[in-house]
């Protein structure tokens, strides 16, 4: 009898240490998810700070609100500043109803990208069913009752073998498309005098990511293709009708979500995700890189430089190479100014 009490007293000894380790692992646990947060509560803390200073008005505002003590010796200056350009107002002209619309353009699959050519003349379409399709479609303006379906019955029709992920065209007679696979595919396009049609001739181009194309981007100045993938990679490119030269391969740290040239041709900016910076890498100096800091500052961030709330989808450069647009995933539109990488606007809401 004491033999049987003694080994559930045993049992009872191991249950309770073994409960005892597991709270322990639980209380290390929640330790560390602690740690965690406190230190992204601080990061977030930053950004509301940042957030705050940018929505004070500035002194000039409060002496005219009668907020501010006037100052006679105030410096008041019409030099140019960074920003100045978004002081007034646009004209407010911009798209907001469709001119056309061509069904089925990929069948019954969804087009995924789109992209015109030089002169908005040549629409070219991606899709589900892994076909580039480039067509004329300004043609579908046409007074004719089956205008948009000509246009799509007449398209040109490029298999590339994997989903289109995204495309564009360069200024010199040459689409580019990059595929779920990884792979890259060029074509030569030309159109046929008064048909809807178009001539299409592939190139052959031996380049492939080892994971999907995120995007790619030609230069304004030159036959020269950069294109960006889920590996990290970014390959840069020369094509033309007879031959493909490499010009570099960039490494970057993760995910290359987008990439653009400056007008100039002089410039490929290119952003990786779970990065704080922009790169900016200089064409003409062998693809040197310059890193600019996407945080606004080390004192307003409370020294949280590295810290990384957002990705950057989507970019573009202005006409005259002055400013930069970065297009994020937190519903922030940062406006940097390319020759300092100054913010001089962030603009909030979908884009």
């Amino acid at each position: 009898m004491d033999l049987l009490a003694d080994i559930g007293a045993e049992d009872q000894l191991i249950s309770a240490r073994t409960e005892n380790a597991t709270l322990k692992a639980k209380v290390k646990e929640l330790t560390e998810q602690v740690k965690v947060l406190t230190v992204d509560n601080a990061a977030l803390l930053a950004e509301v700070e940042i957030y705050r200073k940018e929505a004070a008005l500035p002194t000039f505002s409060k002496l005219a609100l009668g907020q501010a003590p006037c100052d006679d010796n105030m410096d008041l200056t019409s030099d140019y500043m960074p920003g100045d350009d978004f002081v007034r107002a646009g004209n407010g002209v911009y798209p907001s109803e469709a001119v056309v619309t061509l069904h089925n353009l990929h069948g019954s699959a969804n087009p995924l990208c789109c992209a015109l050519n030089e002169n908005d003349t040549i629409l070219a379409s991606g899709g589900a069913d892994s076909h580039l399709v480039l067509c004329q479609w300004g043609a579908a303006l046409s007074p004719s009752p089956n205008a948009s379906a000509q246009v799509v019955q007449s398209a040109a029709r490029i298999p590339c073998g994997a989903p289109v992920i995204c495309t564009a065209f360069s200024a010199s007679g040459l689409v580019a498309a990059g595929c779920m696979d990884g792979s890259i595919h060029v074509c030569m396009y030309q159109t046929i005098g008064g048909q809807t049609g178009l001539h299409v001739k592939p190139v052959q181009v031996k380049l492939k990511h080892s994971k999907y194309v995120k995007d790619l981007a030609w230069s304004p100045v030159a036959p020269i293709l950069a294109t960006a993938s889920a590996d990290g990679n970014v390959y840069v490119t020369m094509v033309n009708q007879e031959r493909m030269e490499t010009l570099t391969t960039l490494h970057l740290p993760g995910t290359v979500e987008c990439l653009c040239f400056s007008r100039d041709g002089t410039t490929l900016f290119c952003y990786a995700r779970d990065t704080p910076y922009l790169s900016y890498f200089d064409v003409e100096n062998k693809f040197e890189q310059t890193k600019v800091n996407l945080n606004k500052g080390g004192g307003a961030n409370g020294g949280f430089e590295d810290h990384v709330s957002f990705a950057v989808m989507n970019m573009s450069v202005s006409p005259d190479d002055k400013y930069i647009v970065l297009a994020t995933d937190a519903s922030r539109n940062i406006v940097l100014e390319v020759a300092s990488g100054k913010q001089v606007r962030n603009l909030y809401g979908h884009m």
